[in-house]
């Protein structure tokens, strides 16, 4: 961040509080880059996305995003959903 002077070396805005970022790697290692500091670069997580869409190596990475998912329901019990019933008719 130092380095950079609180700047995204990708669009060259200023970072802000509560923006999102990541830890980018200038060059990709699935493209022959090395995993060393001065190959290492901050980027706002969506200009990290369209980069690495650009360059190619999106295929060849992983990171956990902040996006929450469901597991499979395999295990889950489900149930039909029932029409509420009207006045007198029996629950069965």
């Amino acid at each position: 961040m130092e380095r950079q002077k609180g700047k995204c070396e990708q669009c060259g805005l200023t970072f802000k509080d509560g923006d999102k970022w990541e830890v980018d790697q200038i060059l990709p290692t699935s493209l022959g880059g090395k995993d060393r500091y001065n190959n290492l670069q901050l980027l706002h997580d969506y200009c990290h996305d369209a980069k690495s869409a650009k360059d190619g190596s999106h295929n060849s990475r992983t990171r956990v995003r902040d996006i929450e998912t469901e597991e499979p329901d395999e295990v889950k019990v489900s149930r039909p959903v029932l029409k509420t019933s009207r006045r007198g008719d029996p629950l069965a």
